[in-house]
């Protein structure tokens, strides 16, 4: 009986050796978990045959054998582990479990070797039969090797598991390829166990060890359900006008077609082909979950260029789960090529051969759902391209596009798409890492060089938008290029505008302003804000009146929002015609009141002077409210003098001759301040706060504001000093001789009611 035993161990071991070799000549699917299971389970048996070779009086080798023996074990269920879960596609979520079982089964194999000087693990004993005389080697167990068992028969039972549950969930046609391996299995363990309770002489499990390896070899190389070969290799038809792969479950090839063969045949087997084919379409539709998919797609063959629709079919049983799949190549060259201009001229723009509007759209969408990496939208605008057309001809207009546009296309990158919107309007997405601001900048002063003897020189923009979110809709992205540009649109000086989000913020501002103006003016949302300004004898002589927005929900609006936007739109004089009227009856007021002595003053925007007709607008105001119309003084800012002298110089006239006084307000925050005093008739003077800021000239400063008040008196106009904030402030345009002084250091500005009651 050992002689039979060692005899069958011996020919397992050359039948599995023959196994590798077969299976190292075959292109199998997991063929490396099989070479490596088959290889260990070599190892583990040849182990232990030469365990139980060792004549007595060798207990050192003995002992050696045997624990390579044990450690060998660990191994081969870890392949088998491995095995099983590429067989059955089932892989733990992470690579730690992994990990944690190589580094037990590293520390288990350690202490087997270990154990041949200390005899920790196992001890071993001379020991025979008495019935049949049979000599061999009595292992005693130590505690210690009960880690050991468990270790082994907890990868074992994962592996069960996996089995047990890839048994119940596969069609019945497959279940054989795991049942086999699943009961092989049990069979391994139960025997392995019983030569353990039993106290066996020899442990006939390794038997088992090895008619498991060759089994699982058989089933990675041939096993494949008759049916299922039957059922698919029934779909290729050799003479049929549409090229077919067939797999089964695997991903194995189990047939192709003479039309698939025309079409992909090269210098390796078909075969080969048709598998990698099928692995590069899971790499790409990873998370279809789809039995059938169709799409259109190329195969260059003998240097031309073949159009083919592909059509992925699952193959499915009568319970809906998978058998195999095939894939069928219908070639429409033909029809692809006559409808390919027409599709060109639906996707592209016909002068430039850039994308048009529509697929622009389309193509950015595919980019950025599978993007990667950053991107950005880049936008070029040409200012005043209209003129190019109109001074040089729309020939020379359309060159330049085209001209654009090849440059365009000369730079454009793997993951950039490019367009004409309209017009000149041109615009790229391109990965982040592409944009090189100093390239673009020079090749669009190259384009826009229509030579020297040219005396127009036309100015390019462009705007840059870094996308955040992948999923914005397109035109958004656009839109926000488009903002970048009108930022610095007129400037000549630069080229390039980076899209910030305070831009969007603004301009949801500016509409959220607008359109709230008109009922906010109707409901008296605007409130007249008065801030004190006083004499430099210490007593008030007035107000400057500055509008304040109060939301009812939103509670005070901030003045540098609405006020620009409402001039921006054009509806600033319907604010400033409110705030006149509120001016005009609270003057009437006091005057009622008996304090006649305080002034109120009022803006005169630069936009009044188009929309209205401001001398007949105050004279409508006086004939309406009672009130000393030298009270009511009237505030018009130096920027807006120099904008139409002759014109405002003759409301001024009107005006005056009404008998307002003017103020000139901001006075020195421009740059024709001596020379419109000269010209305009103005009664007062309010400084800008800009001479009271701090600054590195702070002297030279000084000497300026001293000579502009000593000036003033000259041309006996009153001073008004903005911006006061602090004492020595004070103390120096006291000095100085600065009449009247407004800012924060006497008061902020503040609603009416605590000026009447701090200041009458």
């Amino acid at each position: 009986m050992f002689r039979a035993l060692v005899l069958l161990l011996i020919v397992l071991i050359i039948s599995m050796i023959v196994c590798v070799s077969i299976v190292n000549k075959k292109l199998i699917k997991n063929r490396s978990h099989v070479v490596h299971l088959i290889n260990m389970a070599i190892f583990t048996a040849a182990c232990y045959t030469v365990f139980i070779l060792v004549p007595f009086g060798y207990d050192t080798l003995a002992t050696f054998m045997s624990g390579l023996y044990f450690l060998s074990t660990d191994w081969l269920v870890i392949y088998l582990m491995f095995f099983v879960a590429a067989y059955t596609h089932i892989q733990p979520p992470s690579k730690l479990p992994r990990r944690i079982i190589g580094i037990l089964a590293g520390v288990d194999s350690i202490s087997f070797l270990i154990n041949t000087f200390t005899h920790h693990m196992f001890k071993l004993e001379a020991g025979s039969s008495d019935q049949t005389g049979i000599s061999y080697w009595n292992i005693q167990l130590q505690p210690p090797h009960t880690v050991h068992r468990i270790l082994v028969y907890s990868i074992v039972l994962y592996s069960l598991c996996i089995l047990i549950y890839r048994l119940i969930k596969s069609p019945v046609m497959f279940k054989n390829k795991y049942s086999s391996i699943l009961f092989q299995t049990l069979a391994v363990v139960g025997l392995n166990v019983f030569c353990s309770v039993k106290n066996a002489k020899f442990d006939y499990s390794v038997i088992l060890y090895a008619s498991l390896a060759i089994s699982i070899c058989y089933f990675a190389l041939y096993a494949l359900p008759k049916k299922v070969l039957e059922k698919i290799c029934s779909t290729i038809v050799e003479d049929s006008v549409i090229g077919m792969f067939a797999y089964d479950n695997d991903g194995k090839c189990v047939g192709v077609n003479e039309m698939a063969k025309d079409l992909f045949a090269g210098d390796e087997e078909i075969e080969v082909i048709a598998e990698r084919y099928l692995a590069d379409w899971f790499k790409e539709h990873k998370d279809s979950s789809l039995n059938v998919i169709g799409e259109e797609r190329t195969v260059i063959k003998n240097g031309e260029k073949k159009y083919i629709y592909v059509t992925y079919q699952k193959y499915l049983d009568e319970k809906g789960r998978r058998l195999g799949c095939c894939f069928q190549f219908e070639d429409r060259t033909e029809v692809v090529m006559n409808f390919k201009e027409e599709k060109y001229r639906a996707t592209h723009d016909m002068l430039t051969g850039l994308l048009n509007r529509e697929a622009f759209e389309i193509e950015v969408k595919k980019i950025l759902a599978k993007a990667e990496e950053p991107y950005c939208m880049v936008c070029s605008n040409i200012q005043d391209f209209k003129m190019i057309n109109e001074l040089y001809g729309s020939d020379a207009g359309d060159k330049l596009l085209m001209t654009q546009a090849d440059m365009i296309r000369s730079k454009e990158e793997e993951g950039s798409v490019s367009a004409r919107i309209y017009a000149d309007k041109f615009c790229t997405l391109m990965p982040r890492r592409s944009f090189n601001e100093k390239m673009f900048t020079e090749n669009m002063s190259k384009l826009l060089d229509l030579g020297e003897e040219s005396p127009f020189k036309p100015h390019f923009y462009l705007g840059v938008y870094d996308i955040t979110d992948v999923s914005e809709p397109v035109w958004t992205m656009y839109d926000k290029a488009i903002l970048a540009i009108n930022t610095i649109r007129g400037n000549y000086g630069k080229y390039i505008a980076y899209y910030k989000e305070e831009l969007l913020e603004r301009i949801l501002e500016e509409r959220e302003v607008l359109g709230g103006f008109d009922r906010a003016l109707a409901e008296g949302q605007f409130h007249m804000f008065l801030q004190p300004q006083i004499a430099n004898n210490g007593t008030i002589v007035g107000a400057e009146a500055l509008v304040r927005w109060i939301h009812p929900e939103k509670g005070l609006v901030n003045p540098g929002v609405f006020i620009p936007t409402l001039e921006k739109a054009g509806l600033i004089h319907k604010l400033d015609l409110y705030m006149w009227e509120c001016a005009a009856k609270k003057l009437e007021e006091w005057k009622t009141q008996g304090k006649e002595d305080l002034s109120i003053s009022v803006n005169i925007s630069t936009k009044d002077f188009f929309y209205l007709d401001i001398p007949k607008t105050f004279s409508k105001l006086a004939q309406k409210y009672d009130f000393d119309i030298d009270k009511l003084k009237l505030e018009i800012t130096e920027s807006a003098l120099i904008e139409n002298v002759l014109a405002i110089m003759k409301t001024l006239d009107e005006l005056h001759t009404l008998g307002y006084d003017i103020e000139i307000d901001d006075f020195g925050s421009g740059y024709s301040s001596l020379g419109m005093l000269k010209d305009i008739n103005a009664d007062i003077l309010k400084i800008d706060m800009i001479f009271l800021q701090e600054t590195k000239n702070i002297m030279r400063s000084n000497t300026i504001l001293k000579n502009v008040i000593s000036m003033s008196k000259e041309l006996g106009m009153p001073i008004i000093m903005e911006g006061v904030e602090t004492k020595e402030q004070v103390d120096f345009l006291m000095n100085a001789g600065c009449d009247m002084f407004q800012g924060y250091y006497f008061a902020k500005p503040m609603n009416v009611e605590n000026f009447e009651q701090a200041y009458c």
